[in-house]
């Protein structure tokens, strides 16, 4: 197979195109947790494998971009690529947002022993609602739009491991407040995690969920629909088990 000069050549990161290499490096760097979720996701052609054994060598030693260089460039979209590389939750932390809600929620959920036999488990669920301020994000934007356009996130913790997650969630989610309604806004936290939810029956039973996994049981009158978010009443009544 030809090989070629891996310095030379112009890399894509999240669809985005133009990138040289180091700058590629520091983003894969962000945006993956290690080489192997590199390889996984970028090297997925044989004539990538110099790329591949090349990032593999160097992994190490590469520096992640960062919020503040991410915050210093100019162009719209690399900026964007950044900060999805980055990730939701150090974007969010380091930049300081606003607490809007948190809520405390005590469940008790069904899961199973090593005999495959039921028990109910009790625990304590936080849900935290967050806005990041749109200056923040765009300090250097000359468009007022973009620099009121506020950010906003869900933090949760994984109720088996107690692993932190961040997750975006539309103003209109966050905030109840579509912009047809003109009403003051209304945070919370529980219709926000719920919303990152979707489900494609209608009148579900119940719901499994196991990490990213999530498991609808039919009714009698469920029916196939359109995929549709959540309520925040569907995530409090149907949610059976949780792993």
């Amino acid at each position: 197979m030809k090989s070629y000069n891996l310095h030379e050549v112009q890399y894509a990161v999240n669809g985005q195109q133009g990138y040289s290499l180091t700058e590629a490096l520091k983003l894969w760097k962000a945006k993956f947790e290690t080489i192997k979720h590199f390889q996984r996701d970028v090297i997925k052609h044989p004539a990538l494998a110099e790329l591949g054994d090349f990032v593999n060598e160097v992994w190490e030693t590469i520096t992640p971009i960062t919020v503040s260089e991410a915050l210093k460039e100019p162009a719209l979209e690399r900026r964007r690529v950044m900060f999805d590389c980055i990730g939701v939750a150090k974007l969010f932390k380091e930049l300081d947002p606003l607490l809007l809600d948190k809520q405390t929620i005590h469940k008790v959920r069904t899961r199973w022993n090593e005999k495959n036999e039921p028990y109910k488990h009790q625990f304590d669920d936080i849900y935290e609602l967050y806005q990041l301020d749109g200056s923040k994000l765009f300090p250097t934007e000359s468009n007022n739009t973009m620099r009121t356009s506020n950010g906003y996130a869900v933090r949760c913790w994984c109720t088996t491991t107690s692993r932190e997650y961040w997750m975006y969630v539309p103003e209109h989610i966050a905030l109840n407040n579509e912009w047809w309604q003109h009403k003051d806004p209304q945070p919370d936290a529980i219709r926000a995690i719920a919303w990152t939810i979707m489900i494609d029956i209608t009148y579900p039973k119940r719901i499994f969920r196991q990490g990213d996994i999530v498991i609808v049981e039919e009714s009698e009158q469920s029916q196939v629909v359109t995929p549709y978010h959540l309520s925040k009443e569907q995530y409090l009544d149907l949610m059976y088990s949780e792993t």
